[in-house]
């Protein structure tokens, strides 16, 4: 499959690959979402959906704190923080720094 070339010189702008995790990460039903979670949802591999995560870090919020598994969260930049998402990062700063 072609890339998308953006003007600033990233790639998969607006591939149909990142579309389909743009919208898994969109989606109202999660505040956020791991990546077996957006694989489930997308059908891509892991690895596609990190490199495409990477790639579009401008668009992607990664929480401080991780699911109970351990597991990264990820969640769009443009989706508001709730209450709840501020008191977990503002603990997990606490208690890093500590």
């Amino acid at each position: 499959m072609g890339r998308t070339m953006a003007p600033d010189g990233r790639h998969d702008i607006d591939s149909p690959d990142w579309l389909r995790v743009r919208e898994a990460l969109a989606d109202p039903q999660w505040d956020f979402r791991t990546v077996d979670g957006i694989t489930r949802v997308t059908g891509l591999a892991s690895d596609r959906i990190r490199e495409l995560l990477i790639s579009h870090a401008a668009e992607v919020r990664k929480s401080y704190v991780t699911d109970k598994n351990g597991r990264i969260l990820y969640t769009l930049r443009a989706r508001p923080a709730r209450l709840q998402e501020m008191v977990a990062n503002t603990v997990a700063f606490i208690s890093k720094s500590a």
